[in-house]
C-alpha cells in the first residue's frame, strides 16, 4: 500500500477519479467528462479508455444500489431499445467518418442546445417515441466517440424532470452501457491487466467519494443541481472541441 505514496502518476490518477467521482454520485453522471482530459495527462490515451470503461462498470454497479429505488425503469425500456438500434450505426460512423469532423459537430450542437434552453423556456413532453430517439442517438455516440451523455441529460432536464429520478435513470443507463463497452473490449481480445492493477489502487478512494457524494445529494437544491449539469454539458462541449482542434 505503501507504493502509492511513491508513484506520482498513481497518485494523481487517485485524485482525478476521486474528485470525477464525487461530481458523478452528486449529478448522476460526469465521470468520464472530467476524468478523460486529466488522465490523458497521467496515462497512455488507449490505456486511459479501458481504465475508465472498467471503473465505471465498478463504480456503477454499486451506485445502482444506493438509487435503485428511485430509477424510471419505465422510462430505460425505450431508452435502451433505442441505444441498441443506435450501435451499429454508431460503429459505421466511427469508420466511415472522419472522428475530428463528427467530434466539432457534436460539441457544436451540444451548446447551440445549451444556448437554446436559456432562451426557450417551454419544456418538453416525455413521449416513448422522443425517448427512444434520444437512446438512439445516445447508442449512436456511445460508439462513434464515447460521448453517450450528452443526449439523454439534454433530454431529462428539458422535460423538468426532478433530480432524483434524474441521477438514478442515468446512472442504472449508464451501468447498462458500460457493461455493454466491456463486453465489446472483451470480444475485441482487449488486455485488461493495466486497467485491474490500477483499479485495485483507485476503487477504494472512489467508494469513498461515492458515499460522500451521496451524504451531500439531499442538500443540493434543485436549481443548484441544475446549474452542475449545465456547467458539466458546456464543459463537455468545449473539451470536445479543444481535443478535436489539437
Amino acid at each position: 500500500m505503501l507504493e502509492i505514496f511513491s508513484d506520482t502518476s498513481l497518485l494523481l490518477a487517485i485524485g482525478i477519479a476521486f474528485i470525477s467521482t464525487l461530481i458523478q454520485s452528486l449529478t448522476g453522471f460526469g465521470f468520464a467528462i472530467v476524468s478523460t482530459p486529466l488522465l490523458l495527462m497521467v496515462y497512455d490515451a488507449k490505456e486511459v479508455v479501458v481504465l475508465l470503461q472498467f471503473l465505471s462498470v465498478v463504480l456503477d454497479t454499486v451506485f445502482v444500489f444506493f438509487v435503485k429505488d428511485n430509477i424510471d425503469w419505465h422510462f430505460l425500456k425505450p431508452l435502451l431499445i433505442g441505444s441498441v438500434i443506435g450501435h451499429p450505426i454508431g460503429i459505421l460512423i466511427y469508420l466511415f467518418v472522419p472522428t475530428i469532423g463528427l467530434k466539432i459537430f457534436i460539441a457544436c450542437v451540444i451548446l447551440s442546445f445549451l444556448f437554446l434552453t436559456k432562451i426557450y423556456r417551454k419544456q418538453l413532453t416525455e413521449t416513448s417515441c422522443k425517448t427512444g430517439v434520444v437512446g438512439c442517438l445516445s447508442g449512436i455516440l456511445n460508439t462513434s466517440t464515447s460521448m453517450s451523455g450528452p443526449p439523454l441529460i439534454i433530454y431529462l432536464t428539458s422535460t423538468n424532470r426532478d433530480k432524483t429520478s434524474l441521477r438514478a435513470t442515468c446512472i442504472a443507463y449508464f451501468t447498462i452501457i458500460n457493461y455493454l463497452g466491456i463486453l465489446a473490449f472483451y470480444l475485441a481480445g482487449k488486455d485488461f491487466s493495466f486497467a485491474i492493477e490500477q483499479s485495485i489502487y483507485i476503487v477504494p478512494f472512489c467508494f469513498i467519494a461515492l458515499w460522500l457524494g451521496n451524504k451531500l445529494f439531499p442538500y443540493i437544491s434543485q436549481k443548484m443541481f441544475n446549474r452542475l449539469v449545465f456547467v458539466m454539458l458546456l464543459f463537455s462541449a468545449l473539451y470536445t472541441i479543444y481535443s478535436a482542434i489539437n
